[in-house]
């Protein structure tokens, strides 16, 4: 399934108002140990998935005439996307109520293994953008990374610290571009490029999106780069 049909099959889901195919639409999208994760909120598998999504429905678009919509982003690597996603009204789709953020990972049946959504925009902390930055201007993958932590990307895998320092070296120059947010085990944080020669603004954007044990240590970190807009 490509990236844009995952996003729309997801996205249509939150506004689904029978509970039969809202059911049936979690057992299609999510492996049967699939996890959604929010800030405070943690499930696991189709019976707390469909509840959850029903939950969600039944207060927002069931309880007050509001939609899901697709915000415009879209970023996928080898093995996850990452998109924002905006609630309206049902009849006034340009008055934005609320925005979020998801990174979905996805198993080798492109099926959801874990989604991690965020609220939009993050509270400002200057010690998780400390952690951020700690991250952009890293030399020396073994100093953050577990031995056998990966980085997936544009380009492919890349696994061990070795092959992750080459990865973010070759990568140029990314500053941090608005505020670093949390969740479980989660850093999210948006970057900037900035290549030799130019201003902050010309070069790409992105987000990054690592998973880390309980000492901080990464063992998973996902590269986004934005490349455009998917209206929906």
């Amino acid at each position: 399934m490509s990236a844009h049909a995952t996003l729309e099959r997801y996205i249509a889901l939150w506004n689904e108002p029978d509970p039969a195919a809202r059911r049936a639409a979690v057992a299609a999208l999510w492996r049967p140990d699939g996890l959604h994760l929010t800030a405070t909120r943690r499930f696991r598998g189709t019976e707390e998935l469909v509840a959850r999504i029903t939950e969600a429905y039944d207060q927002f678009v069931g309880g007050r005439a509001l939609r899901f919509r697709s915000g415009g982003e879209l970023m996928r690597n080898r093995s996850a996307l990452a998109f924002d996603w905006v609630m309206t009204p049902a009849d006034r789709k340009d008055e934005v109520l609320a925005v979020g953020f998801d990174v979905v990972l996805l198993d080798g049946d492109g099926r959801i293994a874990a989604d991690y959504q965020f609220n939009e925009p993050p509270e400002a902390s200057g010690a998780l953008d400390g952690q951020a930055e700690r991250h952009l201007a890293l030399t020396d993958a073994a100093r953050l990374y577990l031995p056998d932590a990966r980085l997936v990307d544009g380009d492919g895998v890349h696994e061990g610290p070795h092959s992750i320092t080459a990865a973010l070296v070759d990568g140029g120059v990314r500053l941090l571009a608005g505020s670093t947010s949390a969740q479980h085990d989660a850093l999210r944080y948006r970057w900037r490029e900035a290549s030799a020669g130019e201003r902050a603004d010309q070069g790409a954007e992105g987000v990054d999106f690592l998973l880390r044990d309980g000492t901080g240590q990464v063992r998973e970190h996902h590269r986004f780069t934005r490349t455009k807009r998917h209206e929906g």
